[in-house]
């Protein structure tokens, strides 16, 4: 079995790092891109994270909170460090980071990187698995629809994903 108790996850997006950072941490952006919701932040050292369920999460029978934290660090628009917790399983939280560097050609690299030491399920949950059919899920199906949608205004599918 795969150690998945650390996983980085890397991608280019044609947007500036300050976009990417609002794309993160406003909820104009998360309803568009991967499972959707609004995010409550504060932006600050041991400020507070809501990421709240959109209607098809409560369908399904989840509350009206997906994900829990705190901010360990924010520093716009280059690094997020969170303390993260899925509200679907009963485990310690884990550590989040996004970082997001520019480079000169217009091209920001997100490097996301999630450790995962004493969420097992979660871990399982966010690593994504292979079934390109359905879209994949996890951390990679994420990443791939902030991209799609910073790059080209609109949403990806995302019919099997959730």
């Amino acid at each position: 079995m795969t150690d998945l108790s650390k996983q980085v996850h890397g991608i280019y997006i044609d947007a500036p790092a300050e976009r990417i950072w609002e794309a993160l941490t406003s909820s104009e952006y998360t309803n568009q891109y991967g499972y959707g919701g609004d995010v409550e932040i504060e932006l600050t050292a041991g400020g507070a994270m809501r990421h709240l369920t959109t209607d098809q999460m409560k369908s399904m029978g989840m509350g009206d909170v997906a994900i829990t934290g705190t901010v360990v660090e924010a520093d716009p628009p280059k690094r997020l460090v969170l303390d993260w917790s899925a509200a679907w399983h009963d485990e310690p939280p884990s550590r989040l980071t996004y970082d997001i560097v520019e480079g000169p050609s217009g091209l920001t690299r997100v490097t996301m990187t999630h450790e995962l030491p004493e969420s097992p399920q979660t871990a399982m949950d966010v690593a994504g698995n292979a079934d390109v059919e359905n879209g994949g899920g996890g951390w990679p199906w994420e990443l791939s629809s902030l991209k799609t949608l910073l790059e080209t205004g609109k949403p990806m599918t995302t019919a099997g994903a959730q």
